[in-house]
């Protein structure tokens, strides 16, 4: 009897000892599956995309940002527009197509070998038979300024003072054509034979904002609050000018 009661105790302590390993065994198991799935949870996030930045939402003047994008040679095309200001009549240049009735500013695709500038100034002439050049404006651009420009914000310059990208859709220069997107930079201009189907107007700025394209709105809008803000801020270097030329005239 005391042999069995040795073999009972016996038999329950390797069984309580069995059921601690096991529950260890399982605790260890347990830990490294957690530890493994978290591992692999942390390789999926590495491998998962970084999601894209938002779109910023940009000036009163623009539309908002555009998501990244890249296009290679064949599916974008560059081209140039100017805004001509007349400015000894405050008038602005617009042409009308009598062959698609619509108005429009003068503007193209850049040729291979040609800088945006030289483009702007060929297309405006050919477009409109006036010979002009660029207009000066303080054109609060991001293009970085010249280190030796002080006053940078009020400083006058010929770059572009808009760009728009428009969709070129499926098919319209032929059934192979996939579309594109065309990216115009606009500059201002003055004026310093027409193309045929094109008749050159001199409009009052708010003769032509009734006219012309919705997209081409903005940059006329833009270029006459730029064109406008240079006048009130150069005129009082020219009331100054002017008085100093009749003093010179009394002596």
């Amino acid at each position: 009897m005391y042999r069995v009661k040795i073999l009972q105790q016996l038999s329950s302590t390797e069984r309580t000892t069995s059921f601690l390993e096991d529950n260890e065994y399982a605790e260890r198991e347990s830990v490294n599956q957690t530890d493994t799935k978290a591992e692999a949870s942390e390789e999926v996030k590495e491998d998962l995309p970084l999601s894209p930045p938002p779109v910023p939402s940009l000036s009163e003047w623009s539309t908002s940002g555009i998501a990244p994008s890249a296009w290679c040679s064949t599916d974008f095309m560059v081209g140039v527009g100017m805004v001509i200001i007349q400015q000894k009549t405050q008038k602005i240049v617009v042409l009308y197509s009598t062959k698609m009735n619509y108005w429009f500013f003068p503007h193209g695709r850049k040729d291979i070998g040609e800088s945006i500038e030289q483009a702007a100034l060929r297309g405006a002439y050919e477009e409109s038979g006036y010979r002009v050049q660029f207009l000066p404006l303080i054109n609060p651009t991001r293009q970085p300024h010249s280190p030796s420009m002080m006053d940078k914000q009020s400083t006058l310059n010929t770059e572009s003072i808009f760009m728009t990208a428009n969709n070129w859709q499926r098919g319209m220069s032929g059934a192979d054509d996939r579309g594109r997107v065309y990216l115009t930079s606009w500059f201002a201009g003055t004026r310093t034979p027409d193309e045929y189907h094109f008749e050159t107007h001199l409009l009052p700025n708010n003769e032509v904002l009734k006219r012309i394209w919705v997209s081409e709105i903005n940059v006329l809008r833009y270029a006459w609050d730029l064109y406008q803000r240079t006048l009130a801020s150069l005129q009082p270097e020219a009331n100054q000018n002017c008085r100093v030329t009749m003093q010179s005239a009394r002596h």
